[in-house]
């Protein structure tokens, strides 16, 4: 958890000597799975693969003018729900790239996608659905900067269907 809130206040201390990126740009980090990352068979344990999705999201959200309409309408970023599909492991001490580009958005919710690649192979994909609360109500889209509100990007079918159970799920 320590090097979660390092890595975390790093990339809002650093944001102001990096190149400010677009909201919509696909951004990619190197990183190398570390040992306390992984589970006893030196695979990256499934908890870890989360963490490194929220670490590149905020580090898209605070490079992007995103950060600082958010900041001004008071506006907080929520996990709503995530989808993670594993295909092969990351082993203990590989680097791998981690990829992140938005998948869309609807009248609420704000969707990402990740790519775990480790030698030009899709080792996992996750999905967030993400939306803005402010203060105590959801916030949608109509109260972000005027750069995200003039894109238009709808998501692929494919994200609606993965999620679309999520609220009946809850209800049971």
């Amino acid at each position: 958890m320590i090097s979660y809130w390092y890595k975390f206040i790093k990339t809002i201390l650093l944001r102001r000597f990096k190149k400010p990126i677009g909201y919509n740009e696909t951004i990619s980090r190197m990183f190398r799975v570390g040992l306390f990352d992984c589970d006893l068979l030196g695979n990256m344990a499934a908890f870890k693969y989360p963490s490194y999705m929220d670490l590149i999201r905020w580090e898209l959200i605070v490079r992007s003018s995103f950060f600082q309409a958010s900041k001004n309408n008071k506006l907080a970023f929520v996990v709503a729900s995530q989808k993670i599909i594993y295909q092969k492991p990351l082993r203990v001490w590989s680097k791998f790239k981690l990829s992140l580009e938005l998948g869309g958005w609807d009248e609420t919710w704000v969707y990402h996608i990740h790519k775990f690649e480790q030698n030009n192979q899709l080792k996992a994909i996750g999905v967030t659905r993400i939306f803005l609360r402010e203060k105590d109500v959801p916030g949608l889209l109509n109260n972000s900067s005027s750069d995200v509100k003039s894109l238009k990007k709808s998501p692929p079918e494919w994200i609606i269907e993965l999620f679309k159970e999520d609220r009946g799920i809850l209800k049971k």
